[in-house]
Order: structure tokens, then C-alpha cells, then sequence
């Protein structure tokens, strides 16, 4: 039970709110919150003189609950078997880097941040732990000194875990790859993991790094991760994944997985060297025949109370038979024709501004036919613009060229939307599987697609804005991003089971909003600690987190 207390300084009477608690087993007063002196603190209960009055509330719900999930996972004991013993402040690092992923999926932020995020929260209270040890210069320090090894060993005994308590199914799998832009010197040399590359932000300009992430096509529960220098694509990285998939993954056995990726990673040497079974897209450049199929002819198949359409033939891809799967979609086809627009209008552009450059007595541009042919070719580089546009070049009498005719055909880009755009192709093993069960299972790999675009705002679980410069901190920091990620999903879980049908992020967004508060009598110093009063929702989940 807290209660109010008064301490005298000079005279002056200054008022707090004290909890009595057992610190290294022998009783402590702890300080919840100070109200300052009696004239301060009589103003802020002015209004409450006839009713009981909330002194303090703070954040409760999202941290609660994760850290349940955490105590029934025995997350602590293993990151204690894992890393080197470390203790500052009486602070383990174990319980140091739970707190860094709790930050990341319940408010992400840099570490200068955590110490002003945590004093909002009841997480001090509920770990008995003093708030000033809570600084960002604590939290670097108990990330030094962790090795790449052991974060391999933590992420795997973490699985293992969660293994031993959840079925989670291993026969469909994702795999994608993204990269984070980072404010990394170019002259820093501490750091290997930093190149520049194409980046996916389109922060070209900056130094990345990337990560390649498989989950269970169920939740989206991250299995393990890998990361790599940012200036290496993803049909290089396949090969060395395919790897550690066979070593990491918990009892593999490949003729029982079925691998979902992107078409970024396909080689003809990559599709070879896979055991598992796969659905992954492939590029409709390399099977052009396939065009030809009318849209007319592709059927209606239903996918998760959707209708697609879709077209099943078998094609020999390098060397091999494979199931491929067509799909037309009216939005893909509708965003590709909004693109084709768009060149069009700067194909326009381009050639016009060359015509007043060539309709300028001052301009210094070479003005001979080959010249202005190869400026042209290049304008019309982009797909499609040479056949869609039609071109003639005026000459004067001394050969040069004074302008360029050009019109842009619409019948040729409309035979150019109707065979090429909205179609998709889709390639697979499994022989034996419907056309629904194949498409279902590419379309659920978008639950690791929205694991990458959290990693990347700052709602939840994001890995940016990430501030640390070294290899190691890196490896240390998505490690945690992760560990927060794993939780949430281990939490959804459970509640799902309960009948709650809420997304990941929204059930942290309604336990965020579940609040603890001290409350006042108002005819005595005694403080009592309650939960704020729940709406019918909340309470309703908050019984089911109590019951974990």
C-alpha cells in the first residue's frame, strides 16, 4: 500500500508518494512521485476536495502483458545461459535487453528516449527497479560484449522454447529480405555491415545494411535472422540462407517444408539447390509465351473470400517441368497503366525540351542525325516507349537536324496494357496441391511484409531510426527488435485462442490504453493502486492476459 508522506527542508514542507518495498530482502521506502511543496500540491488536489483523486497513472497494459509472455518463456534465464554475466546498477543484462524490446514494439524510439518512455510506464514498479538506473548509457553498455555466435545461440534456444510450448507448424515457411538506410559515416571503418547499395527506401545516398528474415506463414512468429553487408542482392544471399535454414531450423526435414519467397532470389542455380518444396514468383519476361494466354480464359478462383482470376498450365523453367500459376488483378494492372502514363508524359517532356534545344541558334548540343538518333534512343529507353512512340527527324539542307516529329500511338499502348499488364506468375513444385491452396499460400507471405513495414515507421517494432555505429550493436539492436516482435506475436497467440480476433499491433494499441493509477482517499493519506476503469473491450482482454 503506498501513502502520502511529508518531508520538512528548511521549514518548507515537501509532499511525495511512497511505496514501501523489499529491496535485497529488508524493507525500503520508494518514491513513486513527487508532488513538491504544500502549496503546489494543494493546488493540483483543489479540484478534488470532495472525491477521491488520481495522484499518478501510468502506462500499464502492453508491458504487462508482455512481460508475462517473457516470465512464461524463461526469457531471462536464457539470455542468462547465452551472455557473458553483466550487472550495472544491480540491473542484469538480461533484463536490460528485454526492456530495449519492450521499448521497440511499445514505443519505438533511440535509447537516449527509453529513460523518459519507462518513467511513463509501470515497469519500474513491477521489477522493482530504481528509475535512475534506466539511462541510454546503461543500456549501450550492457549491449557491448555480446558476440554474433551467442546471438545466433539466444535466437535458437528462444525457438526452441517456444517450440516446446506452441505448435506452430513448419510446413510453410517464408522467407524475404529488406535493408534499413543508416546515418553512418562514409569514413567511419567500424562498421563492415554499412555499403552502399539500392535501397529500398530510396535512400541511395546513404549507407545500408539488410536482413533476411524467415517466419511461420501462422502469425508471421520470426524463426531466425541473418544479417549482411547492404551491398549484396538477394539472389547472392539465397544460397547462403538455403544454408542456414538446414542448420537452424528446428527438426529439418525438407520434404515436409514448403519455402514462400519472392522472385528477387531466383537463379537457375538457386531453384537447384533447393530441397524444400517452394512457391515463389518468377519474372513473366522468361516465359513470354505465356502472355499470349487471353484473359478471357483464366477462371475465377476463390482465395481467402476473394475472387482471383488465375490461369494453371506446366512449363519447363531451366531445365524443369514446373506448376505455374497466372493471376490477372485489375489494381496491378490499373497501377501499371498509371506508370505507363506517367513515361509517356516524360518521354513527352524530354523530346520537347530537345526541340527547343534544337530550335536554338545559342545551343552548344551536336545537331548531326546520329547525334540527336542516339539522344533520342536514349529517351526512349524506358519499357515500352520505343514502340509506343513513332518518330521522324527534320533536316535542313546541310544535313543537320532542326527538330523531332513524335506522336505516341494509343491503339499500340492499348495492345501493349491488354497482353502485358495486371498478370502475374506464380511457379511451384507442388504438382498435387489446388490452385487455391497454392495461391492462399504466396498471398499469406505478406504477413513478413508487414513485419518489414513496422520495422520501418515508428508505431511498432522498428528497427529505424536506428543511431548505433559498430557491426556488433547493430547485430545487438535487431536482435532485441526481434525479441519484442517474438513476444507480440506469442501474446496475439494467446489471445486469438481466447476469441480475440484483433491484428498484432491493434492489441498492443488497446493495451496501451489500460492504465494504473494511484488514487487518493479523500479523507485520509492512504493511496490506493487500481487499474482505471475498462470499457466492455478491454476488460474482456485484460481477464484473458490475467489469466496467462
Amino acid at each position: 500500500m503506498a501513502s502520502l508522506q511529508k518531508r520538512t527542508v528548511k521549514g518548507i514542507d515537501y509532499w511525495s508518494l511512497v511505496e514501501s518495498r523489499r529491496v535485497n530482502g529488508k524493507p525500503r521506502p520508494v518514491v513513486i512521485e513527487y508532488f513538491g511543496n504544500t502549496q503546489k500540491f494543494a493546488q493540483s488536489l483543489i479540484n478534488g476536495r470532495n472525491e477521491n483523486k488520481i495522484l499518478k497513472s501510468y502506462s500499464h497494459g502492453d508491458t504487462f502483458a508482455l512481460m508475462k509472455i517473457a516470465e512464461r518463456l524463461e526469457i531471462e534465464q536464457i539470455l542468462d545461459n547465452v551472455f557473458p554475466s553483466q550487472k550495472r546498477k544491480g540491473i542484469k543484462r538480461s533484463t536490460c535487453l528485454i526492456l530495449i524490446a519492450l521499448q521497440s514494439i511499445c514505443n519505438p524510439g533511440s535509447k537516449s528516449e527509453f529513460e523518459t518512455w519507462i518513467s511513463t510506464t509501470t515497469v519500474p514498479y513491477e521489477l522493482n527497479l530504481p528509475i535512475d538506473s534506466m539511462s541510454s548509457r546503461r543500456l549501450w553498455e550492457q549491449m557491448d560484449g555480446i558476440t554474433e555466435s551467442e546471438l545466433v545461440k539466444a535466437e535458437d534456444a528462444i525457438i526452441q522454447r517456444i517450440f516446446e510450448s506452441y505448435d506452430f507448424g513448419l510446413e510453410k515457411i517464408a522467407l524475404d529480405y529488406t535493408n534499413y538506410f543508416s546515418y553512418i559515416s562514409s569514413s567511419n571503418d567500424k562498421s563492415e555491415l554499412a555499403k552502399r547499395g539500392h535501397n529500398k527506401q530510396k535512400r541511395n545516398d546513404l549507407r545500408q545494411y539488410s536482413l533476411a528474415l524467415i517466419t511461420t506463414k501462422e502469425s508471421g512468429l520470426p524463426l531466425f535472422s541473418h544479417i549482411y553487408e547492404g551491398n549484396t542482392n538477394d539472389q547472392t544471399i539465397f544460397p547462403t540462407y538455403l544454408t542456414i535454414l538446414k542448420e537452424r531450423i528446428p527438426n529439418y526435414d525438407p520434404k515436409t517444408i514448403t519455402l514462400v519467397f519472392d522472385g528477387g532470389s531466383n537463379t537457375k542455380n538457386n531453384l537447384k539447390s533447393l530441397e524444400t518444396h517452394y512457391i515463389c514468383s518468377f519474372s513473366l519476361a522468361s516465359c513470354k509465351n505465356l502472355y499470349d494466354i487471353e484473359v478471357s480464359d483464366y477462371k475465377d478462383v476463390s482465395v481467402n473470400a476473394k475472387q482471383v482470376k488465375s490461369y494453371r498450365t506446366t512449363q519447363d523453367i531451366w531445365g524443369d517441368e514446373r506448376e505455374c500459376i497466372l493471376t490477372y488483378s485489375s489494381s496491378l494492372y490499373a497501377g501499371q497503366i498509371k506508370e505507363l502514363d506517367e513515361d509517356i508524359a516524360k518521354t513527352n517532356d524530354s523530346i520537347k525540351h530537345l526541340n527547343e534545344q534544337l530550335g536554338n541558334p545559342k545551343s552548344r548540343i551536336s545537331k548531326t542525325k546520329k547525334a540527336i538518333q542516339s539522344r533520342v534512343a536514349t529517351i526512349l529507353s524506358k519499357k515500352h516507349m520505343d514502340v509506343i512512340f513513332n518518330t521522324q527527324f527534320i533536316e535542313n539542307n546541310e544535313g543537320l537536324v532542326t527538330s523531332v516529329k513524335y506522336t505516341a500511338d494509343e491503339e499500340v499502348k492499348t495492345s501493349i496494357a491488354y497482353k502485358y499488364f495486371g498478370k502475374k506468375l506464380l511457379i511451384t513444385d507442388h504438382k498435387d496441391w489446388s490452385t487455391e491452396n497454392i495461391l492462399k499460400t504466396y498471398r499469406e507471405q505478406d504477413c513478413i511484409e508487414k513485419i518489414f513495414r513496422s520495422t520501418k515507421d515508428n508505431d511498432h517494432c522498428a528497427i529505424r531510426p536506428q543511431f548505433h555505429y559498430t557491426d556488433q550493436k547493430i547485430r545487438v539492436h535487431i536482435f532485441c527488435c526481434l525479441l519484442g516482435l517474438t513476444l507480440a506475436t506469442i501474446l496475439h497467440r494467446e489471445l486469438i485462442a481466447n476469441g480475440v480476433n484483433h491484428s498484432k499491433f491493434h492489441v498492443l494499441d488497446i493495451l496501451n490504453s489500460i492504465r494504473r493509477c494511484w488514487i487518493k482517499d479523500k479523507s485520509s493519506t492512504k493511496v490506493a493502486n487500481v487499474i482505471e476503469k475498462l470499457d466492455d473491450n478491454q476488460t474482456y482482454i485484460w481477464n484473458i492476459i490475467q489469466s496467462l
